[in-house]
């Protein structure tokens, strides 16, 4: 029996070898960001720095989004303010830019949904509430149309409130 260990274990090293290769071996990125660079002029907004405060001007349709980074690359939070809207959700829907790829489909709308009661004034509806994107690594930036869109809740109609453009990163897994 000692000698069918003889043939086991020379197999057991070389697969070993071949795992630490592919582990370490590898750069580990997706490359998405490296394969969607920004383009050249293309003005994006920058994420905020982490409870950095965020100038809000109702006549200012541009800052009504904010979006801040969150913990690590790829994780995100936004502010939204709007104007008078019937009981609802606000939620995001996010795209690359340069291909119009949507962006982590099974995952933002559903993160970054937020139920809101009636508003009759310009007015914070969203509150700092987090979404990942995870297309992409950490420092591998590329442009994203982050849009915010509004179901009603009496008749579940949705309608696109506004989107913006943002230099971002994804999360590495």
């Amino acid at each position: 029996m000692k000698k069918s260990y003889l043939y086991i274990l020379p197999l057991l090293l070389v697969l070993l070898i071949l795992a630490l290769i592919w582990l370490f071996g590898r750069d580990g990125s997706d490359r998405f960001g490296k394969d969607h660079p920004v383009p050249s002029g293309l003005e994006c907004s920058i994420p905020f720095a982490e409870d950095s405060p965020a100038a809000v001007d109702s006549l200012d349709s541009n800052t009504w989004l904010a979006v801040w980074n969150g913990i690590q690359g790829g994780i995100y939070k936004y502010d939204f303010y709007y104007g008078a809207l019937p009981a609802g959700e606000i939620f995001l829907r996010c795209y690359e830019v340069t291909g119009n790829i949507p962006l982590s489909t099974d995952r933002i709308e559903e993160r970054s949904k937020v139920s809101t009661d009636s508003t009759s004034a310009f007015s914070r509806l969203v509150n700092h509430q987090e979404f990942t994107i995870y297309e992409g690594d950490w420092d591998d930036y590329y442009a994203a149309r982050i849009e915010v869109w509004f179901r009603d809740a009496a008749t579940k109609q949705e309608r696109k409130l506004m989107d913006k453009v943002y230099r971002v990163e994804g999360w590495m897994r």
